[in-house]
């Protein structure tokens, strides 16, 4: 009796072994199929994995070339546009140089010409006060004489159209008085040139020294011994 209960649970131990094998085999033949085919599955994915990697890694390098030659490009136009601002302040700062020495030696040339100006009127005065000391009243009146005479002479060849100032009334400052003939020898050349007869009006003054200043309107004719000092004084220098 025993060996045969024992004879049953040996069978009944290899009848549920076969059955479990038989249950087991079937779910794991499953499992296996579906973990070859996740591998299956994970081998392309880590192919598309890798080939994206792959791309991914070629962009960025195409990427970092771009950039590097956007880099390199804004550097050089970078660099260009400060050698071309270093070049415009170069030039700008060279104008300006230009613009203040010439402002410099305008200025210059305008004291230099002020200084000359000065320095002839001083030797006109100097002139002037030389003669009022060095002429006796006997010297001064032959000189007197001497510069009417020629001042008739110049305006004599001076052109008719030079005279355009429409007026009779002329005015003369003299440094003596007129004689009555060097009045009507100036009369009758005023009429001349003037194409009409003149009134003469004469006045004495004494600080010309020699000489006399004929004005007609607009019009100044200086035959003073002083103006023929300021046109011969500048070649003196």
């Amino acid at each position: 009796m025993t060996i045969q209960l024992i004879i049953i649970q040996v069978v009944t131990f290899i009848a549920l072994i076969i059955v479990l094998r038989i249950l087991f085999h079937g779910q794991l033949d499953s499992a296996l199929k579906r973990l070859k085919h996740l591998y299956e599955e994970n081998l392309t994915k880590e192919e598309e994995l890798k080939k994206r990697i792959e791309e991914i890694g070629v962009e960025r390098e195409k990427e970092l070339l771009k950039t590097r030659e956007l880099a390199a490009t804004i550097i050089k136009d970078a660099k260009g546009k400060a050698e071309k601002a270093e070049q415009d302040a170069i030039l700008r700062a060279k104008d300006e140089s230009k613009r203040v020495l010439g402002h410099a030696e305008g200025e210059s040339e305008k004291m230099k010409d002020k200084m000359m100006a000065h320095a002839h009127e001083k030797a006109i005065e100097l002139s002037v006060e030389m003669l009022k000391a060095t002429f006796t009243d006997q010297g001064k009146e032959t000189l007197q004489h001497q510069l009417i005479s020629e001042l008739i002479d110049e305006i004599k060849k001076v052109a008719k159209d030079k005279f355009t100032v429409k007026t009779k009334r002329v005015t003369i400052l003299s440094a003596q008085a007129l004689k009555t003939d060097e009045k009507a020898k100036l009369a009758q050349i005023l009429k001349d040139k003037m194409n009409s007869a003149v009134d003469i009006d004469e006045s004495v003054d004494k600080d010309i020294i020699a000489g006399l200043i004929i004005k007609i309107g607009s019009l100044t004719i200086d035959g003073s011994i002083r103006n023929k000092l300021r046109k011969v004084i500048p070649y003196l220098r």
